[in-house]
């Protein structure tokens, strides 16, 4: 890629970085203004589901087989548990569990297996039984509700000095852990202590994750300074990437990132390059027009989405912004090129997450921009 797109880059807001040590300072700064409330989840589903007019799709949340570990070395001194991890980023902050742990494998939100639990997204409702004897972390970025229930708590400073509150929370197994700096819960619950102690030990501050993914990212679309490569404007994922990063964004925050190579990334780039081109949006009476102008934290889709970065040898990081959901223009574009949200689309994006989601049934074709 020519010089100045890797200077553009490199004078940008920090879209992609290699895994540096974090400075906490800068993290708690912004996370101690951040306070929200994610009810768009629950009253999405149970009401999109009475609206002719649109359709609810919900991702697999079962993986197939044990989640691979990511693979990022931890800085010098960090304390992880002994079994070989699987280290997590959410908002600001990793967690190390067991590589074995699979990601968000759970019943209407319930754990079936040894699990992590985080950006689920949309799920069904239904009253399923905790099978017993297994083990599950669930991390939680809307924490006022359970902070007010916690009980037994106690502060604590862990190996990686990260301040923290753990309690217990009534008719909750486990402990429950509150860290202030970042305002995130998160539910441990392990079948001996020593694992519930492990995990703890493990949580430390960070501005990226072993993603690549920066934390925390104000731009969810082009900026306006952005000049791609004339040659973007033929296909939407060019020459022949080595791997593709998603880092998927709620208010603005990280929710849930990984990496695809071999045929998943052949598979995600394929449905890439074939989506139609330009955008589409919901038609506007299919839902409130606040959704659009509230974050999450008010139940509105403001400061979601999902930035790509497709890597190849030899060149900087290509960025590609998208957005699943009901506001605004919805697909996928590399600054020169967009491509429609398609259900193809939608399920390429959540899937390698184990995320489930929402979109419109109904989607009307943008006007062409030029």
């Amino acid at each position: 890629m020519r010089k100045d797109v890797n200077d553009l880059l490199d004078r940008a807001v920090s879209w992609y970085q290699p895994r540096t040590a974090s400075d906490p300072a800068s993290i708690a700064g912004i996370a101690g203004k951040r306070r929200r409330r994610r009810r768009l989840g629950a009253i999405a589903v149970s009401t999109l589901i009475t609206l002719g007019s649109l359709a609810l799709l919900i991702g697999a949340l079962k993986p197939g087989g044990p989640q691979p570990s990511i693979g990022s070395s931890p800085p010098s001194g960090s304390v992880v548990p002994n079994s070989p991890g699987q280290v997590i980023g959410f908002h600001g902050l990793e967690v190390t569990a067991p590589a074995s742990w699979k990601i968000n494998d759970t019943t209407c939100g319930t754990p079936q297996s040894d699990t992590v639990i985080r950006d689920e997204g949309a799920t069904t409702t239904c009253l399923v039984p905790r099978p017993p004897g297994i083990n599950s972390l669930e991390l939680v970025d809307n924490p006022e509700y359970w902070q007010a229930k916690m009980e037994s708590v106690r502060s604590i400073t862990n190996p990686h000095g990260v301040q923290l509150e753990r309690g217990t929370i009534p008719d909750r197994p486990g402990a429950a852990i509150y860290v202030p700096d970042l305002h995130v819960l998160m539910f441990v619950d392990t079948v001996t202590n020593t694992g519930t102690n492990a995990i703890i030990d493990s949580i430390q501050l960070a501005d990226t994750d072993p993603n690549g993914c920066g934390m925390r990212q104000m731009q969810l679309d082009p900026p306006t300074s952005y000049q791609p490569e004339a040659s973007m404007r033929d296909v939407l994922i060019p020459g022949a990437p080595s791997s593709i990063a998603i880092c998927h964004y709620i208010d603005h925050w990280l929710v849930s990132s990984a990496t695809l190579t071999g045929q998943e990334m052949t598979d995600l780039a394929s449905v890439v390059n074939g989506l139609p081109e330009g955008f589409v949006h919901a038609p506007p009476s299919t839902y409130d027009p606040s959704l659009c102008s509230e974050p999450s934290s008010a139940g509105g889709e403001l400061g979601s989405g999902f930035l790509l970065w497709v890597s190849e040898a030899g060149s900087a990081p290509l960025p590609l912004w998208a957005h699943v959901g009901f506001c605004g223009h919805l697909g996928i574009t590399n600054g020169a090129r967009d491509g429609q949200l398609t259900p193809e689309l939608a399920a390429a994006l959540n899937t390698p997450l184990h995320a489930g989601y929402v979109m419109p049934g109904r989607l009307i074709r943008d006007p062409p921009s030029n």
